[in-house]
């Protein structure tokens, strides 16, 4: 076997070519793989527990609420009462403190527990940007780079594209 026909060199650079982008397209096939798992099964499994048992516990806090609002109003008083004002009221020094110190925790943990929502939200917008990234990749329509007769352009037509872009 001698040297290759520039046409035979041609179909080889081809096949290497198209075996190249088969491979590409194969791993980009297990990442959308995984992807899916993630976001389907423990992503949204998990997730969906948790959203579950949080709206049973607010449905609770709805409940309990209504009732420091109204035993609130009763020690202070007034109806529009705060904890704070409620604790002021109360003329017994270890209850005042319990009653302050439990006010105090409940305020840092709200504030905490806003912090991490923050947190989380701005990790699902990051994970839907990356979402929506991706399929900008994916989808996206290659470009003609090769030319018709007489080294004039081919005329453009849609492109054949593996993945629907409507997807």
């Amino acid at each position: 076997m001698g040297r290759l026909s520039p046409l035979q060199q041609s179909v080889e650079e081809l096949k290497e070519i198209l075996s190249e982008e088969l491979t590409i397209y194969q791993k980009l096939r297990s990442f959308a793989r995984d992807k899916k798992k993630l976001l389907l099964e423990k992503f949204s499994t998990d997730l969906q527990t948790i959203v579950t048992q949080e709206e049973i516990l607010v449905q609770r806090l709805i409940d309990l609420e209504q009732l420091r609002r109204d035993l609130v109003a009763k020690i202070a008083g007034s109806t529009n009462a705060s904890l704070d004002a409620a604790i002021e009221k109360v003329a017994d020094a270890d209850s005042k403190s319990d009653l302050w110190l439990l006010g105090s925790q409940l305020r840092d943990l709200m504030t905490e527990i806003k912090l991490i929502n923050d947190e989380n939200q701005k990790l699902l917008e990051q994970a839907l940007e990356l979402t929506q990234y991706s399929i900008k990749l994916i989808t996206r329509v290659p470009e003609d780079v090769t030319y018709g007769p007489g080294g004039k352009q081919s005329p453009k037509r849609p492109g054949s594209v593996l993945i629907d872009r409507k997807a």
